[in-house]
């Protein structure tokens, strides 16, 4: 790809990224994006067909950069509850500057699979190699012989569910938008604390049942 295009379908992709981010994939038109990245609707057609493929490519950048991020964290050396106070700060953090991220996962989970298959296929996350790294982990912190594919799934759980279920959770809970910004903010430290202590939880067992 040429230099010229590539700057053309970056500007492409910055520009579909603020208008997704402000509108949705429901809200967003074509030709606020195209008039956002200050070409014309045709050549935005060219480089993209459709609404949807537009917004798939703007998800996979946003989502390749958060799964890199949690590759190079989950396989770090950092003590465990280190890791996932920083990877929830990262994950919110982008998650503010990407709100159609939980909209896209959802959607493509019933209706496009093969496409969630392919995006996590291209982030090289190696399930094995983090599973393997997180079981040692687990057992030199705290002593326990646990699947870490259950602590890695509690993870994602606790971080992606209050997200998806935003507009839900408002609505019951009567909150104002800084509201819930607020406590997102608090799942930072909450989260990271409630799993080293189910941790310390699975250890005092252990040691109770020898």
């Amino acid at each position: 790809m040429t230099s010229s295009l590539q700057s053309t379908e970056e500007r492409i992709l910055k520009a579909a990224k603020k208008v997704f981010h402000r509108k949705g994939f429901e809200g967003a038109r074509m030709q606020e994006i195209a008039d956002e990245a200050g070409i014309n609707k045709a050549l935005l057609h060219y480089y993209f067909r459709s609404k949807e493929n537009l917004f798939e490519a703007v998800f996979r950048d946003a989502f390749l950069e958060l799964t890199g991020y949690a590759k190079t964290v989950f396989l770090s050396d950092n003590p465990i509850k280190e890791k996932i106070h920083k990877f929830l700060g990262y994950y919110i953090a982008i998650l503010n500057e990407n709100s159609y991220i939980p909209w896209f996962i959802l959607n493509a989970i019933y209706t496009r699979p093969g496409t969630m298959k392919a995006i996590f296929d291209n982030a090289e996350l190696n399930p094995p190699e983090l599973m393997a790294h997180l079981q040692h982990q687990i057992k030199t912190e705290y002593g326990s012989e646990i699947n870490p594919f259950h602590m890695w799934l509690n993870v994602l759980s606790l971080s992606i569910f209050p997200v998806i279920a935003k507009p839900l959770i408002r609505e019951i809970f009567q909150l104002p938008e800084d509201a819930y910004k607020q406590i997102l903010e608090q799942r930072k430290t909450e989260v990271p604390q409630f799993i080293a202590n189910a941790l310390k939880g699975y250890e005092q067992s252990d040691s109770m049942i020898e």
